[in-house]
């Protein structure tokens, strides 16, 4: 659903951009329509694919390459989740209690970061001083903690909701490298201190006025709000792999989209399930691709972050064997997380995609294949259909109608 409204109306929303969508989203980034060209592309042979072949039974396949494209395909985002929450649970995260933490800033400050992406970084330092105001007045101020921290910018109906997920350690280290569970954790002192962080970056950058910053702290409900989730025990290794995935959740998903019949075009609706029902939000195709497009990071855009222990400082240290607190994960541990598409898919959705499907046997990529005349022969012989342009979204309403 979602790539047949990008095959229809991006080029619509390129040229109508300016009249209609500027004053609202700003102007339209080369990276959006990038990436919705390349989102265009993935998982179509014809521009690209790898050959897999049985050496049982000699059964082959072509298998697409894909876009690659954060924040927008579905598909890459879930593989991407998958290696992120593999790396984070073997080569990253300590084996001591850890917590899911989320920290919101009010609706008031969200047009700043919407239309200034580097501001977005500040929401990160405001999140790791606040996490570490609390371990400092719980602990001794030489011992230390660690986070990774993700950044999501969409809300559960596509609105612009900029926010930081944060796996962290739900303690912290002494000097000796040993781990000292939190008692308790004072979320309203925690969010006090989060917004206290994110005034003084506004502040600094001169975007509120100190009179501003004042009147906010005075309202009944400021609009921060700090979650902190129940410890993870160290061996919960499936709530671990679910945190750390989770920290790489896409603004986008295809069970949540709806196409519903109107007299001009079609109407899309996103969902938000909830444990007592569902919340919608109905956009026009362009509406739609224009609210996704403010989700799309830049280029060298950072989404992921990691502070405190977890630095690449303080991690590239213990290869080095200097001078570091504590006990990390073995570096050097023979067992390594695999980045391989086909093993990940096979532990989240036990399906093996590398199964020959004639005899069972495991499969072998034997060639990456680019040349579009080489891929159309193998397609024609192997009688794959290289490429073909997805049913018109108005013609299948009417169908359907």
């Amino acid at each position: 659903m979602l790539y047949r409204l990008v095959y229809e109306y991006r080029d619509e929303l390129e040229w109508s951009w300016e009249d209609r969508f500027q004053s609202d989203y700003g102007v339209l980034r080369d990276e959006v329509l990038a990436a919705f060209d390349a989102y265009l592309n993935c998982g179509i042979l014809l521009h690209g694919c790898a050959r897999a072949e049985c050496e049982k039974c000699d059964h082959s396949e072509l298998i697409a390459f894909s876009c690659k494209r954060r924040n927008l395909c579905p598909s890459c985002d879930v593989k991407r989740a998958l290696i992120f929450g593999e790396h984070l649970h073997k080569r990253v995260l300590f084996p001591h209690e850890h917590s899911h933490q989320v920290y919101t800033i009010p609706k008031r400050l969200r047009p700043y970061f919407k239309f200034n992406r580097k501001l977005l970084g500040k929401l990160y330092t405001a999140a790791k001083l606040a996490w570490g105001d609390l371990i400092e007045d719980a602990f001794p101020s030489d011992w230390k903690t660690g986070s990774v921290m993700a950044l999501h910018t969409a809300g559960d109906l596509l609105n612009f909701h900029p926010h930081i997920h944060s796996l962290g350690l739900h303690g912290a280290l002494d000097s000796d490298g040993n781990f000292h569970l939190l008692d308790s954790v004072d979320t309203e002192y925690l969010t006090r201190q989060f917004s206290h962080h994110v005034f003084e970056a506004l502040l600094e950058a001169q975007l509120l006025e100190q009179e501003t910053v004042t009147a906010m702290k005075c309202w009944d409900h400021s609009g921060f709000h700090v979650f902190v989730g129940d410890p993870v025990a160290a061996d919960d290794e499936d709530a671990r792999r679910f945190l750390a995935r989770y920290l790489k959740k896409s603004p986008v998903m295809n069970p949540r989209l709806e196409l519903t019949q109107s007299e001009v075009e079609p109407v899309v609706r996103v969902h938000k399930f909830t444990d007592d029902g569902s919340q919608t939000r109905d956009f026009e195709p362009l509406e739609f691709l224009a609210e996704l497009s403010q989700h799309i990071p830049n280029m060298w855009e950072q989404t992921t972050r990691y502070v405190g222990v977890y630095s690449a400082r303080t991690r590239g240290a213990k290869r080095l064997q200097l001078d570091f607190p504590g006990p990390l994960p073995e570096i050097d541990d023979p067992e390594r997380p695999s980045t391989y598409w086909a093993t990940c898919m096979k532990r989240v959705f036990e399906i093996d995609p590398l199964e020959c499907p004639k005899c069972g046997a495991t499969m072998k990529i034997k060639a990456f294949l680019q040349d579009q005349s080489e891929i159309k022969r193998l397609c024609e012989n192997l009688s794959e259909v290289p490429w073909r342009a997805p049913p018109p979204l108005k013609l299948s309403l009417k169908h359907a109608a």
